[in-house]
């Protein structure tokens, strides 16, 4: 309500209503009057026609009657017609005021008075003596005399109506141009910002009253403009802050990285980002109105289907929907984007749902580099050819889809004379020699069948449903082609033979390590038989492919050991109570890495170490090199106040190993490492076998301040009864029971037991194989002190040795 804003802009207002009104009445006066004056002169035509025809009709009954007396009267002379119509003419002329009168008839036309051209005649046709006549009037013309009727009527009308008109205007003036125009002016003057003025209620007719109405409307104007102008300006200080937020938000919007398009409830889009923008080729005001999947055109990056927007079943479910795999947003441009997407619902203040909002991020150069990375993680780079991982992978599914009458094989296949490529022409013939073989090999198998290349000169297939007789076919045919191959660079030319070891796959034999096992050792068999032929494996290989593989790994022991390639890992072990919270406890892990720099796990060399007495060497370096990680100060730090333990795992053969105590002992010396931190983790079995060893072996070292853990306890036939004879500090209860322990009454009952007779001896127990919250959850209900398993912690990396160069 700001009147005073617009004053300048208003002029005062004519007050001409009352004009207007007189001048309404007026001009409806003048048309009244002409209507009347046109009536009256269309009833005085009628009324002077009538008339004549009435003169008409005496003139003819008077020529008529004194024609017709002289008829009668002994006729002496012929009847003198234009004598009898000048007698009529002259008897009846001065009271009909006709002109003349004229007699048409057989013998010619008589008239009597003179005819003018403006006057008109009245014919009647008489019947005399046996004779039609015609007589005509003639009398004075019509238009004459309504013209000079006309005069008369509209001065009469304009007379009147003008007086009329002028006593109209001053009773309208007195009664409703004065009062309008002071009321016109107090709205003038209020319009102009005096918030004062009032209008006169003194009058008791209707403008009184619209005064009161008017004024009372003015009170509240102004008690609103009051309140209006306190409103204002708390809205002034909310729009203000409003917009600070408004604009803090767009800018937040335009920084963001990804792509943010909302939608109203029915998704169509209301704002585009400029990330948005540019990668859907619409710009924001384009774009509003439209149904966002009009500007956001998914499509499966694989198959490039089209894919529904997450938009609407967001919109659908009120819910977060996320697309992170396979899609990819089809541009203005005809590309390819790939993205990740999130849809979320959008509510207001009230929890009101008014849209959502789809967030796009460009994924499209990382899902590139992930599927480069998963290609070369699956594929050899030289040949092109699934590597070792892929087959195996492709083995257990395989294996896992197995039926009952399924048959299926697989060939190892290992190139003959390869290396004498190799060392005659270079590697670079020998890669080349791989390709042309690669091809070579692809001939040979069905397209359902799976090639890989498994090592440097070995390859491996599988052929799917193929019973074993078929499956020596494929075999021979794969031998014979290679065979026939002929291999030429430069001037020289080479033949290739190739071993195959062949296992047969059926339901009875599903282990894949165990298959590639067998298949290893049948080609091994291959090549001692005579190379270049094909072996079929039986179970009577499997004690010979035991041997062999740990008679393999010892050399692979020896070399690792005189080349400093154990690495260690360390695994945490966590206190499941307050007491022990501030300390740290690892358990250290022996692994290999091999000359391809590959990290091979204890179970694959531990056997064949044990069988062919290599632990003590192996116990020893591990020792060594755990000793010189703690004195480096680096490793196993623990916070102020704390306690650390680490231990370490030895073997049978090194507690019957009447010199381990003096290395451990010389060594921590040497290295000014205090054994209270150490503690040695010995197997069950391995103690019980060699209770007298173990237990002196034990009791030397606790006197140095070592302490000592009972692995795996549980596991032996009679456990509670030799732990009184052995003084550990720890038992580490038999992962067997405590993996399971949740569901199976037997196992968790075990684990209950060994847990009270190690608190009943005074002695802390560890629950192993802890996989689970569960599992964790259930070890400390039971108020086991530890755990250990890959759920508290994974093994790590910590300590690896690098070989000097000689």
């Amino acid at each position: 309500m700001k009147f005073s804003q617009h004053s300048s802009d208003q002029k005062l207002i004519p007050s001409d209503l009352p004009l207007k009104i007189t001048g309404i009445v007026f001009w409806g006066m003048v048309l009244v009057g002409l209507l009347i004056a046109f009536l009256m002169l269309a009833s005085k035509e009628r009324e002077i026609t009538a008339q004549n025809l009435q003169y008409t009709g005496l003139v003819g009954r008077t020529f008529v009657t004194d024609v017709n007396e002289a008829l009668k009267e002994p006729p002496t002379l012929p009847v003198n017609y234009q004598e009898n119509l000048q007698q009529v003419f002259t008897a009846l002329c001065p009271s009909i005021h006709c002109t003349s009168i004229t007699l048409t008839q057989p013998e010619g036309m008589l008239r009597a008075g003179s005819t003018h051209l403006t006057e008109g005649g009245v014919s009647q046709t008489l019947q005399i003596a046996d004779s039609s006549r015609t007589l005509t009037v003639y009398f004075p013309s019509v238009k004459n005399i309504e013209n000079s009727y006309r005069k008369q009527i509209l001065i009469s009308v304009g007379l009147v109506t003008m007086l009329f008109g002028l006593v109209l205007q001053r009773i309208l003036h007195k009664l409703l141009s004065q009062p309008f125009k002071s009321m016109v002016s107090r709205a003038q003057q209020f319009a102009e910002g005096d918030i004062a003025v009032r209008f006169d209620e003194s009058r008791s007719d209707e403008f009184g009253f619209l005064a009161k109405f008017i004024n009372q409307a003015l009170d509240s104007i102004v008690f609103q403009q009051t309140e209006l102008r306190t409103a204002l300006a708390r809205t002034l200080v909310s729009e203000d802050a409003l917009a600070h937020e408004k604009e803090r938000a767009e800018v937040t919007l335009q920084s963001i990285a990804d792509a943010v398009i909302t939608t109203n409830v029915v998704g169509e889009v209301q704002y585009l980002n400029p990330v948005a923008e540019r990668l859907t080729g619409w710009s924001n005001a384009d774009a509003q109105g439209l149904p966002v999947e009009s500007v956001i055109k998914l499509v499966d990056e694989v198959t490039q289907l089209k894919i529904p927007n997450p938009i609407h079943e967001c919109l659908k479910i009120d819910g977060v929907i996320t697309m992170d795999n396979h899609a990819a947003l089809l541009q203005c441009n005809g590309q390819f984007l790939s993205i990740d997407i999130t849809a979320a619902p959008m509510h207001n203040h009230q929890g009101e749902f008014i849209g959502a909002v789809m967030v796009c991020q460009d994924v499209n150069n990382a899902r590139k580099l992930a599927l480069q990375l998963t290609y070369q993680a699956s594929h050899d780079p030289l040949t092109g050819l699934y590597n070792r991982l892929k087959f195996e992978e492709d083995l257990l599914h395989m294996l896992a889809t197995t039926e009952k009458a399924d048959q299926h094989a697989l060939l190892y296949i290992d190139l003959d004379q390869f290396k004498i490529v190799n060392d005659t022409c270079g590697h670079m013939a020998g890669d080349e020699l791989l390709r042309q073989l690669t091809r070579e090999l692809k001939r040979n198998i069905r397209q359902s069948d799976t090639l890989a290349r498994l090592g440097g000169d070995e390859f491996g297939v599988l052929l799917r449903n193929c019973g074993l007789a078929r499956a020596q076919e494929v075999a021979d045919k794969i031998r014979h082609s290679v065979k026939e191959f002929r291999f030429a660079w430069h001037d020289k030319t080479f033949e290739i033979g190739a071993s195959i070891g062949l296992v047969s796959i059926t339901q009875d034999n599903l282990n894949a390590a165990s298959i590639m096992s067998a298949a290893d050792l049948a080609c091994y068999t291959a090549k001692d038989g005579g190379r270049n032929r094909v072996h079929v494996f039986q179970p009577a290989d499997i004690e010979l492919m035991q041997r062999q593989g740990e008679m393999s790994w010892t050399t692979t022991i020896t070399e690792a050991l005189e080349q400093n390639r154990f690495v260690l890992y360390a695994q945490p072990i966590v206190s499941l109570s307050n007491i022990d919270a501030g300390n740290l406890h690892w358990e250290v892990l022996v692994r290999i890495k091999d000359a391809a720099g590959q990290i091979i796990p204890p179970n694959a060399f531990i056997p064949a170490a044990e069988r062919y007495n290599k632990m003590s060497s192996i116990d020893r370096w591990v020792v060594l090199n755990v000793f010189k990680a703690i004195a480096t100060g680096k490793h196993f730090i623990v916070p102020k106040g704390g306690e650390r333990v680490v231990a370490i795992n030895l073997s049978g053969e090194s507690l019957g190993d009447d010199e381990m105590l003096a290395y451990i002992c010389s060594n921590a010396a040497d290295l000014g490492i205090s054994l209270h931190e150490i503690c040695f983790e010995i197997t069950e079995t391995v103690a019980i076998s060699n209770l007298s060893k173990a237990t002196h072996f034990i009791h030397e070292l606790k006197a140095r301040g070592c302490r000592f853990s009972l692995d795996d306890f549980g596991s032996g036939l009679s456990s509670f009864g030799y732990l009184k004879n052995l003084a550990v500090d720890y038992i580490k209860i038999d992962g067997s029971f405590v993996k399971d322990m949740e569901v199976d009454a037997i196992d968790c009952a075990m684990v209950t037991a060994i847990n009270q007779i190690g608190h009943v001896m005074q002695i802390k127990t560890i629950g192993e194989w802890v996989e689970d919250e569960a599992t964790f959850n259930a070890l400390k209900k039971l108020g086991v002190n530890y755990a250990q398993g890959y759920h508290t912690g994974r093994p790590a990396l910590f300590w690896e040795v690098i070989p000097t160069q000689d």
